[in-house]
């Protein structure tokens, strides 16, 4: 077993409250103050990922107290009255006020393990109406201190919203923290607040670099109120500071909605941040929270469509969503896999803390393993014996566990009508072993969240198992790959599977070398260029989110569009490749035009130098925009009514980068004026049917995605370029376990291929 200490230093992100007792934070966290975008110097001023100016936010950070974090989250615990809860219900929260709860129906709130552990009045028939006339109405208005009766649309609240942010991480930390521990049973808030004060400051830069480009008039930004439902395991950085916060500053209004359970953490930072609000003499309508039963939040969502509404949760959900509300942008999570060639008691212990941190309850948390044939049974079951039983949750943050169950909970199901899983006999925690990845047929893998739950796959990796294991791991998306293997074969094996797979973390660990210990799925720090993202498989993303979640990234650039002014003044670059400039000349619409040549700048200026190096210390990562899994194709479809400019966007990404020849074109037979283009470039294409390319078959891993392209359906808008971009390519990072390590980045610049670059 690895001790506390080191467990706390290799887990990277263990990334997830009650308004009373506010007072009662004495402990104080002290970060220290950095500049923000707007005194740095810059030229193309882009905020994309993989920008040159997105890799300067990443520098001279602040630096939190750990001891202050835990003191003040162990005090604000000790001194938490339980009874408030249930003596102030969650109510919903409108233009600053809460509603009258008395004449609605009063409910039991419950935990993350079943338990009751509040009380909340649903908004009654009147109040939703109230509710729905305010999201459908609202105009964020600026402090009209000099009663003048004029009205000033509010775009720039980062003054006020960053004091608030600040108090936040320095006087309200035990709030957010233990609230936290007591709803969700988060065992490790320290280190989320801890990445927080980091990932915060290179999230305000993003901003500061977006305002900026709308005050040049090249973008703008949607301001209609957004929705943020919440995720329990992380809502304070990722709902209250990256989606409520970020999006608040820049002049958008944020609607909470309630949860079937695990709500009053994030109902109690609601009335926190609306109580700081006012005392900034911010507009009190700009923040709402949706006290209601899930049927009257669909109804609100559905007849008040707006702006985004931001999810973190299941695919299952994220459909769910995703069927309401189009504008649903969302993080889903997937079968987390650690690959080892070789097993030992280090292995072991990653296996045992990947699957059960935080109770398994983090995105980041193993599912899957893949062992060699060798390993026994008895071994297996040997991962278990150890994993921790955590009395409470706040047992585990007064001793910093971050690993462990809580047995027997009731939050959460688990595979107990599954014959095919073995319960340990003394752990709560089940598996089930196999000779090849579980098969599932169209369904993704069950997460069984908050329950220790690992399939085994017993594969040798010869070439045809990579490319088996390759091909399901990009069928089932996984946030995180681990690998693991000898340190003078780890490397080749490493960059196999990241040539052939679509992930957005990776990681390389050794099985042998004392320095480059056993790499775990629950590992990165993205305040340190250890980009996050929970991806859906590409070839079904749209299901399930309007883009995928990048993180750090600026959340209000999810609904920012170009200004077609901008993009029409955009003229073809004399310095793009010849056939290129071809290409984008027979585009007939300028706007559309525009944003091609807008595209294919940012790609030039996003893999000048890619990947880049990470920030870290106690890793080696290396990050950028990577080209589709190597040996898979993207098919675009083009219907008989699509035209040159429908396609273009998307067929340039591909044409002027090194994804050159993993595109396809099929086009409808009747489509006679794609058909003339590509013969007069010299495009490749297939001409079929509708129902001839809907029944072609794929050898198994061929396929990486099916863009179909129908036209005259498009809005006339134009997405951020890095919102853009990631709908068809794959980011993100892989990192050694080891730091400086420069055998890695040595041994993946020499045998990758993966990495995206522009042709010229």
């Amino acid at each position: 077993m690895m001790r506390s200490s080191v467990v706390q230093r290799m887990l990277g992100r263990a990334v997830a409250s009650s308004h009373g007792n506010i007072s009662t934070t004495t402990s104080t966290s002290t970060i220290s103050v950095v500049p923000t975008m707007s005194v740095m110097s810059s030229t193309n001023r882009q905020f994309h990922f993989g920008s040159t100016d997105y890799s300067r936010t990443f520098r001279n950070l602040p630096k939190p107290d750990i001891e202050a974090l835990r003191n003040s989250s162990t005090e604000y615990l000790q001194s938490f009255d339980p009874k408030l809860w249930y003596d102030e219900p969650i109510t919903s929260l409108l233009n600053g006020s809460k509603l009258p709860g008395t004449t609605g129906t009063k409910v039991d709130t419950t935990d993350a393990f079943g338990n009751v552990n509040g009380s909340q009045y649903l908004a009654t028939p009147e109040q939703v109406a109230q509710l729905k006339q305010h999201i459908a109405t609202y105009t964020a208005k600026a402090n009209n201190s000099n009663n003048n009766n004029t009205t000033t649309i509010t775009k720039d609240l980062r003054q006020p919203l960053r004091k608030i942010e600040h108090a936040l991480l320095t006087e309200h930390t035990g709030f957010l923290i233990g609230n936290q521990c007591l709803d969700f049973g988060k065992q490790d808030g320290i280190t989320e607040l801890e990445e927080s004060i980091m990932a915060n400051t290179v999230e305000q830069r993003l901003n500061d670099l977006v305002l900026s480009q709308e005050q040049q008039g090249k973008i703008y930004i949607q301001r209609q109120p957004i929705y943020v439902s919440c995720v329990s395991n992380f809502t304070n950085f990722l709902d209250l500071f990256r989606k409520t916060i970020r999006s608040i500053e820049v002049g958008i209004p944020a609607v909470i909605l309630g949860r079937s359970n695990t709500q009053q953490h994030a109902y109690r930072w609601t009335l926190l941040l609306a109580e700081l609000l006012a005392q900034e003499g911010v507009d009190p309508g700009m923040l709402t929270f949706l006290s209601c039963s899930l049927d009257d939040i669909k109804d609100i969502t559905q007849s008040c469509p707006a702006g985004n509404l931001y999810a973190t949760c299941s695919r299952a959900l994220a459909a769910d969503m995703m069927a309401g509300y189009p504008k649903t942008v969302a993080s889903t999570g997937g079968p987390n896999t650690l690959v080892t060639t070789e097993w030992n008691e280090k292995v072991a212990a990653a296996v045992q803390i990947s699957a059960s941190i935080e109770c398994a309850g983090q995105c980041t948390a193993l599912r899957h393993v893949v062992a060699p044939p060798t390993v026994d049974d008895a071994s297996i079951k040997q991962v278990f014996d150890g994993i921790k039983e955590i009395p409470t949750p706040q047992f585990a943050v007064e001793n910093a566990l971050f690993d462990g169950v809580f047995r027997d909970h009731q939050g959460s199901v688990a595979p107990s009508n599954d014959d095919s899983y073995t319960h340990h006999d003394k752990v709560d925690a089940y598996f089930r072993v196999g000779d090849e990845p579980p098969v599932t047929g169209d369904d993704d893998l069950p997460e069984y969240w908050r329950k220790v739950v690992v399939d085994f796959s017993k594969m040798d990796l010869s070439k045809p198992n990579i490319d088996k294991l390759a091909a399901w791991l990009n069928k089932h998306q996984p946030i995180s790959l681990a690998i693991n293997g000898p340190r003078d074969q780890v490397f080749e094996l490493g960059v196999q599977l990241f040539d052939k797979t679509g992930m957005v973390v990776y990681t390389i660990g050794s099985t042998d070398d004392e320095e480059h210990p056993p790499a775990l799925t629950c590992q990165a720090r993205p305040q340190e260029a250890e980009v996050f993202g929970e991806f859906p498989p590409r070839s079904r993303l749209t299901e399930y989110t309007r883009y995928p979640v990048v993180v750090p990234s600026s959340t209000p650039s999810y609904d920012a569009e170009y200004s077609k002014d901008y993009l029409t003044s955009l003229a073809v670059d004399e310095f793009f490749n010849k056939s290129s400039k071809a290409l984008l000349e027979d585009i007939q619409d300028g706007a559309t035009r525009g944003f091609c040549v807008e595209v294919i700048r940012y790609l030039q200026d996003a893999t000048m130098k890619n990947p880049k190096m990470g920030f870290g210390t106690s890793r080696t990562a290396l990050w950028g925009l990577q080209r589709p899994p190597i040996g898979t194709k993207t098919w675009i479809r083009c219907g008989v009514n699509a035209s040159w400019d429908d396609l273009a966007p998307v067929y340039m990404l591909f044409h002027t980068t090194n994804a050159q020849e993993q595109v396809e074109l099929s086009i409808d037979p009747a489509n006679d004026s794609i058909e003339a283009l590509c013969i007069k470039h010299g495009l490749a294409y297939t001409s079929e049917t509708e129902e001839s390319f809907s029944s072609k078959e794929y050898q198994p891993g061929e396929l990486f995605n099916i863009v179909p392209v129908r036209g005259g359906e498009s809005s006339g808008s134009f997405p951020m370029a890095g919102q853009f971009v990631s709908l068809y390519f794959p980011l993100g990072h892989i990192k050694s376990t080891m730091p400086k390590d420069h055998e890695f980045s040595t041994k993946l610049d020499q045998l990758s291929n993966k990495w995206l670059t522009t042709l010229f």
